[in-house]
Formats: C-alpha cells, structure tokens, sequence
C-alpha cells in the first residue's frame, strides 16, 4: 500500500532521526534483512548515505524506479534521499555501511573531496566479481571497521572515521577505472558543485544563469563543463532531478498530480503534466498506472 509520502528512516524499521554528527552504522545484512523474509521494502533516508558491500549470494536491488539483479560480488552506493529497496536470496552475505552526512563534511575540505563526493553524489553498482585482489583489500577494512563499532576504546572515533575513507577511496579506485573523468580539476570540481546546486534548488527553477552565477562563471563556461563531465546541459540536468523527484512521488506515494506539482514548485498543474510527458513520455497519470505493480 502506498503512503502519503516516502517513509524515511533514520536507519531502516528505526523512525528516530540520528543527529550525531560523528554517526556510523556497520551491520551484517542477514541480521536486519533474515526475520523480514529478506526483503527490505522501498523507503529513503534523508542525511544518511550507505554503501552495500555483497561478499556472496544474490540481491535484487530497487533505486528509484529501476530494479538490478546482482549475483556475488559487489559493491552499492545508495546517495542520501535516494529510494532504495531490497530483496535478498537466503543467506546472503554482506554489510551494510551508513554513515551521517556530517561525518563526511572535514572529508570535504581535505584532498580526499576530489575522490570522496563524486562517488557519492550518485548511486552507482561496482562489480567486485572479476576483481578478487580489490575485493581482498576491502574486506579486511569492512572487518576493522566492525571491530571498531563492537568495542569502546580510545580514538574509536577517528579509527572509524579513517577505515571509512579508506573504504570509499577504495571503491573510488574500482569505479573510476571504468569511467571516464573529467581530466580538468577546476571543471571537475565545477561539476560536482553543479550537481550539488541542483540538488539544493531545483525546486526553486532555478535558470541556468543563476547556476553560473553561483559558482562565478559564465553560463556558457558552466554548459561546456557539464556536457563535457555529463553529457547534458544545465537545463537538462535540472529537468532530470526534477523528474526523478516527480516519479517517486507517484511511483511511492498517494500525492495527487496537482500536489506534486506544487512541490516540485510547479505554478500550474498543467504545465507540470506537459512537462512530465515531454521528458518522460507518458503523462502522470499513466506512469502511476505503469508503475502500479508489486515492488521488489
């Protein structure tokens, strides 16, 4: 049954919100996941993001509207706000790492940023099957990690916090091998600020110039950077974020059309459904009726 807007959890079955800034979570997947049938129903968290790490067997993954069927192993970014569910096979193994926004934020302002908020800023699948010597490196900092969530001892804290970047910069490594970056620094970092920005206020529409002008440059300088890093130009990207937000609403939720549309600060309805059956294809309503079915 659909609810009145996406659960958000602080960590899944759990509704309190985790304010401690220096928050982390590792547990082992059977250990939430066994005695709910292995299923973990689509739901968000607002300022957590989490890093799935399958050692064996097999998970059927739901990100948004999109499902994944993964065997063996591999690792998972699920960003913060993103939905995500999860059906396992009996027996999986593997953990579950969430770490609170804040922790990451001194990740930032070090030279780990460059390696550390792109891999975060978009859910990504990183297959570890075929590469055995990344995976048996990662593995024992999965392990320390855990020791270091098990036990009170001195400079738990900043063990943690330096087993998790070693974590991420790990899966940075993996993942970038197979992408192409920006060879730029100064336009790498303006695209993840453009995303980032995006982020923040698509709701608000707002232009291309303003973009530009927030990252002091030029609107034509800030389209040739995010076409050369993603292919898509300002406009573009903003239309995407807002849809994607568009289709979870109807996909997870019993909002109406029009309260959707206001949300998404939409002035007019109407302009909302035209909007949604030019990039998607379908109108609202005939998407809510094609993503009408069960759910991993």
């Amino acid at each position: 049954m659909k609810q009145p807007t996406i659960p958000h959890f602080g960590l899944y079955g759990e509704s309190s919100w985790i304010n401690d800034p220096e928050f982390f979570h590792i547990e082992d997947i059977e250990s939430r996941s066994s005695n709910l049938d292995w299923k973990i129903n689509p739901h968000r968290h607002a300022q957590l993001f989490q890093i799935l790490i399958l050692k064996s067997g097999e998970a059927q993954v739901q990100l948004d509207e999109q499902q994944r069927k993964l065997q063996g192993a591999w690792a998972i970014i699920v960003p913060a706000g993103m939905v995500h569910g999860f059906r396992f096979s009996p027996n999986t193994d593997g953990r579950v790492i969430s770490i609170a926004e804040p922790l990451l934020e001194d990740a930032y302002q070090e030279k780990a940023a460059a390696f550390i908020k792109p891999l975060l800023s978009q859910a990504c699948y990183i297959n570890l099957n075929s590469h055995r010597n990344v995976f048996s490196e990662l593995w024992p900092l999965i392990q320390q990690l855990e020791s270091e969530s098990a036990f009170i001892r001195e400079g738990r804290a900043l063990m943690s916090e330096y087993l998790i970047k070693a974590i991420l910069l790990l899966l940075h490594r993996q993942h970038s091998s197979g992408v192409a970056n920006v060879s730029n620094k100064t336009e790498g970092s303006h695209a993840q600020q453009l995303k980032e920005l995006i982020g923040n206020h698509y709701r608000q529409h707002w232009t291309s110039n303003q973009y530009a002008q927030a990252l002091g440059t030029s609107t034509s300088r800030l389209n040739r950077v995010s076409k050369r890093a993603f292919n898509k130009s300002i406009l573009d990207l903003v239309h995407d974020r807002l849809l994607i937000e568009a289709k979870r609403s109807l996909i997870y939720t019993v909002r109406s059309v029009e309260e959707i549309s206001y949300d998404l600060g939409f002035k007019d309805p109407g302009y909302f459904s035209r909007f949604f059956k030019r990039t998607a294809g379908v109108t609202p309503g005939k998407f809510r009726v094609l993503s009408n079915q069960p759910s991993i």
